[in-house]
């Protein structure tokens, strides 16, 4: 490794040990209750060095964001370019949202927040341009794979793929907000486990869209 590469890896290491400070914090006071001082003291980084890493708190956040959605791309990429079948692949795709909505709880809630509508993306920062890029990016994806659905006769004609894509997103993202906040009391009442509550959703989901329902 030479040393410009050197460099960048230490970088890169303070950085994430700072983002992780900051999302811990981000979790347990919130957001805007958390101030640079908390990331400085818990990341254990000069309020100096962090601000040689990030422009700001909001800026931390952004790369936050950026991370999770990253993870997510790659995974989804990962299961739609798989040799399964439309529903295993199907199953992954769900299994990947999962994991981003626990893991990734702040870039989440970001996505699902988001105001597109009227967006000045000329004065925003590389990191917030990358951030649309990503989600234009995912929804691409998703788009060729119930196209992909469409060809083989397993999703059903007439189906729009980018509309299909925003409901479906929106319908599993609130699933899983509500086996989070409700998954404990459902399973008690209907005597099943959370991984059966999921499965059954996320057929539920799906059979809105193909030629035989599962």
């Amino acid at each position: 490794m030479n040393r410009g590469n050197k460099k960048e890896a230490v970088a890169a290491l303070h950085r994430e040990e700072i983002m992780k400070a900051a999302e811990a914090l981000f979790t347990e006071k919130g957001y805007e209750q958390t101030t640079i001082d908390d990331i400085s003291k818990a990341s254990q980084y000069s309020r100096r060095t962090l601000y040689a890493y990030y422009e700001s708190k909001e800026d931390i956040l952004y790369h936050i964001i950026e991370k999770g959605l990253e993870t997510l791309k790659r995974k989804i990429d990962g299961a739609v370019n798989s040799s399964d079948d439309f529903i295993s692949k199907y199953q992954r795709i769900c299994m990947a949202m999962t994991v981003f909505q626990l893991e990734y709880p702040h870039s989440v809630n970001a996505v699902n927040r988001m105001n597109t509508s009227g967006y000045d993306f000329s004065s925003t920062s590389e990191t917030v341009k990358h951030i649309f890029y990503l989600g234009t990016e995912i929804n691409t994806i998703l788009s060729g794979f119930i196209e992909d659905g469409m060809k083989t006769g397993v999703v059903r004609k007439g189906v729009v793929p980018v509309l299909t894509v925003y409901v479906l997103w929106s319908s599993i993202t609130a699933l899983l907000a509500m086996i989070q906040s409700k998954g404990k009391f459902i399973c008690q009442q209907m005597s099943i486990t959370e991984k059966e509550l999921m499965e059954y959703g996320f057929r539920q989901v799906i059979n809105s869209i193909l030629e035989t329902r599962i």
